[in-house]
């Protein structure tokens, strides 16, 4: 597959009603998204019934409309104990893995246990990669998924208004430095969240080749979906053409040094 378009639903706990949620789906699904992402924690209130009904929502919408749906970031119950974690809901309405967050924020320490792997997801030949919201401001994360072959990332987030421009420039870095779409969706709570969701893409200069972050979509301050079409075969170009120019045998003396 050469171009998908894909969904930022932006969302927070005071419009996830199940009609606003359906509505937001179908809205996706008629303008041909085909892989949708809702942010991290924005259920709000986050009880073991709560969360497992909003999965449940999830499973059942991503069956019924036939597509892919990262169900955002949430406090789930593992063997060894409760993570902050991201599910991959397939078109069956199955969850097919788990994206856990690897560096916790604030309070979430005192919850949650961090992960410790990077999972690459394969839908109808689409690869791609899960950061969980403040796992972005470390770039080893993105570079772990794009070397595993990640074609773009999702970024579920839950981002304070005063952080949504530094999170945009953490954006831009990360599909620029690995030469990876980004779609990155923020809750939508006011005043302290403001959603501004953002997908971003690649784009070449003709005359110099030197390649651009460039927005192709943005989230205002409500309840929304965000919704474009990513050229991943130029970014697998792209990508491809930067990585084989990487040193590893260097960096690794240098990471011991």
């Amino acid at each position: 597959m050469n171009r998908i378009k894909v969904a930022a639903i932006q969302i927070g706990p005071e419009h996830a009603s199940k009609e606003m949620l359906e509505t937001l789906v179908a809205t996706s699904v008629d303008e041909g998204a085909r892989l949708l992402c809702f942010p991290e924690h924005w259920i709000g209130q986050e009880t073991e019934r709560g969360v497992s009904t909003a999965i449940e929502l999830m499973k059942k919408l991503a069956r019924n409309f036939r597509v892919t749906i990262i169900a955002g970031g949430f406090y789930l119950d593992f063997q060894d104990g409760p993570y902050v974690a991201a599910p991959v809901i397939d078109l069956r309405g199955e969850v097919i893995g788990v994206q856990r967050k690897i560096h916790l924020f604030g309070e979430e320490r005192k919850i949650a246990k961090p992960g410790s792997d990077t999972n690459i997801f394969n839908i109808n030949g689409v690869k791609f990669g899960v950061i969980v919201c403040y796992d972005l401001v470390f770039p080893e994360v993105a570079r772990a998924l794009a070397l595993k072959g990640a074609d773009l990332v999702f970024v579920p987030s839950r981002i304070l208004s005063h952080g949504v421009k530094p999170w945009h420039l953490y954006l831009s870095t990360r599909c620029l430095e690995n030469r990876l779409p980004m779609v990155s969706v923020n809750i939508v709570w006011p005043p302290q969240y403001v959603g501004q969701s953002t997908i971003l893409d690649l784009e070449q200069h003709i005359d110099s080749s030197i390649v651009y972050p460039k927005i192709i979509a943005t989230g205002g301050q409500s309840s929304e979906a965000i919704i474009a079409e990513i050229d991943l075969e130029t970014a697998r170009r792209l990508r491809e053409s930067r990585l084989s120019e990487r040193r590893p045998e260097v960096y690794k003396s240098m990471l011991n040094g």
